[in-house]
């Protein structure tokens, strides 16, 4: 049986239709993943991502200990940051990716993705010191909610003013509590934006704050995981399970700068050369939608597939990720094709997103 989000009667009321993620039933969209998508470029829209975890640590250790268990330092991170991070496992390979956020000098929340949820609390406790750190996995009791798009700052900003202030990977703690709102510069779609984590009760009363705009100044509407996915895309943003899993190491996917140096010079030595490694493509002619499992070629040669791919709602370009043979070049329109329907079409490999 699928979780149910703290909002789901509210999602019914709009119209959503459903989808199951990760063992929650979430909105896909509110009709049309095209137009929820353009929102979020135009104007500003809002997702529910209640379905991620919400893991908090706190103790006089916590800081040294998370620098140790996560990819990225925990000690690089002053008060009210946020940054990227990966919890690894013993081969290098990415357990989950999450965002860890510092809220005081001594607690911080770590967000996972909700498929990750369990392996990363499992993880966590089973490295757990014996003193000086507690865990509290409080996920499913935590309302999230995205505030995404060119005027997020506004809208945000008309309901809590010292957001306005707020720079890329800020938060602040209102309230300064584990029960406080926690509204951090942050986001998973290219846009400007905000995440917003809290307690059910106030969570419940900001969504539909959020939607009721008595002016209209913002047309605010709500946004599915349909449009999520495609914003991702075209902002070159990995999701676990198609661009990061337990047998890729963050330098096999591209994401080296998030981890540290320290680290980063273990994984690579102990990579074995030519192993396959995340790519961002893009196809060079008018195609039908590049779905995963999609076969590249470098003339007859097989040399990787699709792990992730749309048409681009702002371009109409077939754009996403692949995993490919480590060998290919950048910006080289002639040497690959794309297999679509058994019809061949020129691709490139190109930096990340297109945004």
């Amino acid at each position: 049986m699928s979780h149910l989000s703290p909002l789901n009667d509210y999602h019914k009321e709009l119209g959503a239709c459903f989808t199951d993620f990760s063992g929650w039933q979430m909105p896909l969209h509110y009709g049309s993943i095209l137009k929820e998508h353009m929102q979020v470029r135009e104007s500003v829209g809002i997702f529910d991502i209640s379905h991620m975890g919400s893991i908090f640590v706190s103790g006089a250790e916590a800081e040294r200990w998370l620098s140790e268990v996560l990819a990225n330092d925990a000690c690089s991170l002053e008060t009210l940051q946020a940054h990227y991070t990966f919890l690894l496992n013993s081969d290098g390979g990415v357990i989950d990716d999450l965002i860890i956020y510092r809220i005081t000098d001594e607690t911080f929340l770590l967000v996972p993705n909700a498929s990750g949820v369990q392996a990363v609390a499992e993880h966590l406790t089973k490295h757990l010191p014996e003193a000086g750190v507690k865990l509290e996995n409080r996920s499913g009791s935590v309302v999230s909610i995205a505030v995404q798009g060119k005027q997020s700052v506004d809208l945000v900003g008309s309901l809590w003013p010292e957001t306005q202030s707020l720079k890329k990977n800020q938060l602040i703690a209102i309230e300064g509590s584990l029960d406080a709102i926690i509204i951090a510069r942050t986001g998973y779609t290219g846009s400007e934006g905000f995440e917003i984590f809290t307690n059910i009760e106030q969570g419940r009363a900001i969504w539909q704050q959020l939607l009721s705009d008595p002016s209209a100044q913002y047309k605010c509407k709500p946004c599915g995981l349909g449009s999520r996915d495609t914003l991702r895309i075209e902002a070159g943003y990995p999701l676990y399970g198609h661009e990061l899993n337990q047998s890729l190491t963050p330098i096999q996917a591209g994401l080296g700068f998030f981890v540290k140096n320290t680290l980063k010079s273990t994984l690579k030595e102990a990579l074995p050369e030519n192993l396959p490694r995340i790519a961002y493509y893009k196809i060079l002619a008018k195609t039908p939608p590049p779905r995963g499992g999609y076969e590249i070629y470098e003339g007859e040669t097989l040399i990787g597939s699709i792990t992730s791919g749309c048409l681009s709602p702002m371009t109409g370009e077939g754009i996403g990720f692949a995993l490919v043979n480590s060998k290919i070049c950048l910006n080289d329109p002639e040497k690959y094709i794309i297999l679509i329907r058994n019809k061949k079409y020129p691709l490139k490999f190109i930096k990340r997103g297109i945004i």
